[in-house]
């Protein structure tokens, strides 16, 4: 063979190859698959998707929202397809269910014998039997105090908030949904969002005698923080995430869980009904419920809560567990079945109404 032809056919072969490669490059660049999510913060962060990515080949396009309300309105307002998973609080999935905006799930696809007894079939995430939602992350809210000036036998009991001595130093986060709820189970309803008119009327009354010990209504969580690590108040209905997040900051915080109960919230994923990617969401939710990710998702960068997923407490280490309450499971169950969970009441405006009474008093 002659010289000339064996470079010839060097030439071809590498050309050929050189096609080949940025052919199935190509090819595998366009075949990386997109899964877009709204979620509150957390879920998008690097330590949680990383791996997913990595492991499915894919990219993850996230927004965060500020609340379910506003979550709301941007699913409503977005062409359809734009978002392949939701992270709502509970008393929304029923909401998303009614504006046909979520598909079902089918359960034996997540790891739902592995959740605390809760949430195996949390009735918020039910309609019609089908099941649409899965929690992946939750609290209480409680008595958030501080223990240098504070009792925590008086904590003991919502009516610690009444004592004169912490009269002018207790703080209300300005949303009516936990406080209410939360005065509703000083008054022994045992849901207090299911209650009739004459009870709410009950709650206005003993919600108003508690204004006069108010120093505080707080605009943002962010105002109920700064003025409790200032020592401005002492006292809040809060929950545990505020309370992680002032001690690890050197403050002397402490939650009780009043003998009268709490009450809960609780996020949960979902698929959207016109996902484009389906399959991949519900291996995004399979991710995120795995005990791992839930560990890191318990104590993520945007603030740190308790996770379903009681095979989590594996993965957490021992300082983290303790300060989320996640380390004593029989404590931890005695939380789980002393709180209500947080509802949407169904006469909404009545109990919006007391709140801006209560205010502005």
């Amino acid at each position: 063979m002659k010289r000339t032809e064996l470079l010839e056919r060097w030439v071809v072969f590498i050309l050929i190859g050189t096609i080949s490669t940025v052919f199935f490059a190509g090819k595998s660049f366009a075949a990386k698959q997109q899964l877009n999510i709204l979620v509150m913060a957390g879920y998008e962060e690097p330590q949680i998707i990383k791996g997913f990515e990595e492991k499915y080949n894919c990219k993850i396009n996230s927004k965060l929202y500020p609340s379910s309300d506003e979550m709301m309105a941007m699913i409503k307002s977005s062409k359809k397809g734009t978002f392949d998973v939701l992270s709502p609080d509970a008393p929304y999935v029923a909401k998303l269910v009614k504006a046909d905006l979520i598909r079902p799930l089918n359960p034996a696809d997540y790891p739902i014998i592995d959740l605390y007894d809760r949430f195996k079939h949390f009735d918020q995430h039910w309609t019609n039997n089908k099941l649409y939602a899965v929690t992946s992350r939750w609290g209480f809210y409680g008595i958030a105090y501080n223990s240098k000036y504070v009792d925590s036998a008086d904590m003991e009991s919502y009516s610690g908030l009444w004592l004169d001595k912490y009269k002018g130093k207790i703080a209300i986060f300005d949303w009516y949904l936990p406080n209410m709820g939360c005065i509703g189970r000083y008054l022994g309803y045992k849901n207090p969002y299911d209650i009739n008119q004459e009870q709410l009327g009950k709650i206005r009354e003993t919600l108003f005698s508690l204004k006069p010990y108010v120093g505080t209504i707080a605009a943002t969580n962010s105002d109920t923080i700064q003025a409790l690590a200032n020592e401005n108040v002492w006292v809040t209905i809060a929950g545990r995430w505020l309370q992680v997040l002032l001690k690890e900051q050197g403050n002397p915080i402490e939650l009780s869980n009043p003998k009268e109960g709490g009450v809960s919230w609780t996020e949960a994923l979902v698929i959207t009904k016109d996902s484009k990617n389906p399959d991949l969401a519900k291996k995004y939710i399979q991710w995120i419920l795995s005990p791992e990710i839930q560990a890191k998702l318990a104590w993520a960068n945007a603030f740190h809560a308790m996770v379903p997923n009681s095979k989590a407490l594996n993965y957490l280490g021992e300082k983290e567990a303790r300060m989320l309450g996640m380390d004593d499971y029989q404590a931890l169950d005695a939380v789980l079945k002393n709180i209500a969970n947080r509802k949407v009441p169904p006469n909404e405006e009545s109990w919006k109404k007391i709140w801006q009474e209560f205010k502005s008093r």
